[in-house]
């Protein structure tokens, strides 16, 4: 009777083991990709609304005298070849009914993120997302971020925007070179559990990842060409893609 008892446990614990490997593949997969990972819970909260912010790189209204023509990211093509398309495009690989809202906060908090007014986002916030993704940094003065504690101020932002405590948040660096800014950013991802995506070395290949030979302008012509969004996508995508799984 006791042998029986004890083969039944057996059982149970070998068909319990073999229930959460997939779980557990999963998890370990995710730890070697460098993302933060909860192994209880990482698939538990699903991406219905994402919320991507930034500058000109990704949103600018038209401007003749300049030569530029468009009301997306500056430089693309067409619409569909800047980076916020592009991501909206694989989010909508995993489910249409993901909304996608993005925006250009490059006045609002880039030029002037220590005197920043919250009400300047509130339609953002409205948004309620569950992934934030904060392509920022181009317009901030290595000086000022160091001066004015610009972590503190991404923090403040966040904080803002998040409607839930399980919300997500992504920081992208900077595509024009802007070390010790990218430095803030990632240590505040790093205190905060956030992820980073690193664009160091895009701009180091101009011909390839700048619009410089589609443009007069030269202001415009340094923002990302059609590859350059792509390239941009494909890291943010290397970040964020495994919060899509199971959707």
């Amino acid at each position: 009777m006791k042998k029986n008892i004890i083969s039944k446990i057996h059982r149970i614990s070998v068909f319990s083991i073999w229930l959460c490997l997939p779980t557990i593949c999963n998890a370990v997969n995710l730890i070697n990709s460098g993302h933060p990972v909860n192994i209880f819970s990482y698939d538990k909260n699903k991406i219905h609304n994402v919320l991507i912010l930034g500058n000109s790189i990704t949103q600018h209204g038209p401007k003749p005298s300049i030569g530029w023509q468009g009301n997306w990211g500056m430089a693309a093509s067409a619409q569909n070849k800047d980076f916020v398309h592009l991501l909206e495009t694989r989010f909508h690989g995993y489910s249409s009914d993901i909304k996608v809202n993005y925006g250009s906060i490059a006045n609002t908090f880039e030029r002037k993120f220590w005197q920043m007014d919250t009400s300047d986002f509130s339609k953002y916030k409205s948004s309620k997302p569950d992934l934030i993704i904060l392509k920022i940094g181009e317009n901030i003065k290595d000086s000022l971020a160091q001066n004015r504690s610009l972590n503190i101020y991404l923090e403040k932002l966040v904080g803002y925007l998040k409607t839930t405590p399980n919300a997500y948040v992504c920081l992208v660096g900077s595509f024009w070179p802007n070390k010790n800014i990218d430095t803030i950013m990632q240590k505040v991802c790093q205190k905060n559990n956030w992820l980073y995506v690193s664009l160091r070395g895009l701009y180091d290949n101009p011909v390839v990842n700048t619009a410089m030979n589609n443009f007069a302008d030269k202001g415009v012509g340094m923002h990302p060409s059609d590859t350059g969004m792509k390239n941009i996508a494909d890291r943010i995508w290397d970040k964020v893609g495994y919060l899509f799984n199971g959707l």
